[in-house]
């Protein structure tokens, strides 16, 4: 079975966190980061148990 998934970093187009995290704060109302900033949220609260 081939592995599909692309990595977050590969996503964004970074090499490391450090610089995912720069690129969010440089880019605060992109519609992915804000995406990603709900997913982070939804994984610190224990995950999203309405849906």
């Amino acid at each position: 079975m081939k592995n599909n998934q692309q990595s977050i970093l590969d996503y964004f187009g970074v090499d490391s966190q450090k610089e995912l995290l720069e690129f969010m704060q440089e880019h605060p109302e992109d519609k992915d980061v804000l995406t990603l900033k709900e997913l982070i949220i939804r994984t610190e609260n224990g995950g999203d148990t309405d849906e």
